[in-house]
């Protein structure tokens, strides 16, 4: 396998095609892209029909060994090559039927062009607009099970605006999904955390809809979640978005035990006048929410302390040192620190130690716990570490 980074500017535009047009991303195996809703567009305005392509738009840009974006427009490119065994990628309209028969017929079809039906795959690699994870987890799970890891986030614009876009080499996408399926001889390594602390604050729902929530512990949601904050010394908060002020205190479901928790992270994203909360992940009745607190320090340390754990269990594991280091940084977080974003890709370079890296910013985190089922959450990090 062999694995190399580019980052082209887009403002330039006969250059930036003529670089597309002079690079081996024609014949890879996979092109996993980040960038801006303008780059994601220009990508997918010259790249089309030419190559199997994982791209998604990117909150304000994306981050690599090769700089950080910071208002210009830049595609970042991972591009995956000579690799022993084969790759399919397969996409779909979330917008055109059911979207767990959609996410099912969708990595089916990706099994069927790497011609290995039937057969499981190293990793299960997911681009997707926003909102409907948990339905696309669940198709992907109804063909593929438990065994298989899931990694992967879903398509972010700069101000929640649904610009979003998605580009699999062929199509260009709004609110579409694109699955690549993994069949490699070379290791692959996955890691998926929160890098928050739960408090001992919790409660049960007692109503819910999806993503919206209406009581727990039989009071209105949005009278506990702003109890829960004051007695942290925060104001109230007031009906309207609230996706900024919630950055650090979001809801964690225990996906571990009593004595080793491991939290799935809920971001509130809005307070209704009825004191409703909207969150970004869907929520069911019983669950346990426990109030829990981030601090900045750690949101801006987190990437490199992420990527540093992921590539030394992978050489532990396998005896061999990583070929690439694929990173996915929940957009909400990158927000809260992003006049950080600078000193946080020198410490990502620092620990990656020459090693090449994308760093994607996203409205929604896909990974795999230890537990081995791979869930949907939010204010997440995952790091996917190749060969």
């Amino acid at each position: 396998m062999q694995v190399t980074v580019t980052r082209i500017g887009v403002n330039e535009t006969q250059r930036f095609a003529d670089e597309l047009r002079s690079s081996n991303f024609y014949d890879a195996d996979l092109n996993i892209a980040f960038g801006d809703v303008d780059a994601i567009s220009s990508l997918a305005s010259i790249a089309k029909g030419k190559a199997n392509w994982l791209a998604s738009t990117s909150c304000l840009g994306a981050m690599s060994n090769l700089g950080t974006d910071m208002g210009e427009s830049y595609v970042h490119v991972m591009t995956i090559s000579e690799t022993r065994g084969v790759i399919g990628v397969a996409s779909c309209d979330m917008g055109k039927g059911n979207v767990s028969e959609l996410a099912e017929s969708t990595v089916v079809s990706a099994m069927q062009k790497a011609n290995r039906l039937g057969q499981m795959p190293s990793l299960v690699w997911i681009i997707q607009a926003p909102g409907q994870e948990e339905a696309v987890l669940s198709g992907v799970q109804a063909v593929l099970g438990n065994a298989v890891p899931v990694f992967g986030g879903s398509s972010a614009d700069n101000a929640i605006e649904g610009k979003w876009l998605q580009f699999d080499g062929t199509q260009l996408y709004s609110n579409g999904l694109i699955i690549a399926v993994m069949y490699t001889e070379e290791p692959i390594s996955c890691y998926f955390s929160s890098g928050y602390t739960a408090t001992s604050t919790e409660a049960t729902v007692t109503a819910v809809d999806g993503r919206v929530l209406y009581t727990l512990d039989g009071k209105p949601a949005g009278d506990v979640y702003n109890q829960w904050l004051q007695r942290f010394g925060q104001p109230a908060l007031k009906p309207g978005s609230i996706l900024s002020d919630s950055t650090y205190f979001p809801l964690g479901r225990n996906r571990g035990t009593r004595s080793d928790p491991i939290s799935l992270l809920s971001h509130p994203s809005r307070l209704n006048d009825d004191n409703s909360l909207e969150l970004f992940a869907t929520l069911k009745e019983g669950e346990v929410l426990t109030l829990m607190h981030g601090e900045r320090h750690n949101l801006i340390s987190r990437a490199a302390e992420v990527a540093e754990v992921a590539m030394r269990t992978h050489e532990l594991n396998y005896e061999t040192q990583p070929k690439a280091l694929l990173l996915v940084f929940c957009g909400g977080c990158m927000l809260a620190v992003k006049d950080q974003l600078a000193d946080i890709q020198r410490s990502i370079l620092n620990k990656a130690q020459g090693l090449p890296f994308v760093v994607a910013f996203t409205f929604g985190e896909q990974g795999c716990f230890p537990d081995g089922k791979s869930r949907h959450g939010n204010l997440m990090i995952s790091a996917t570490v190749f060969g």
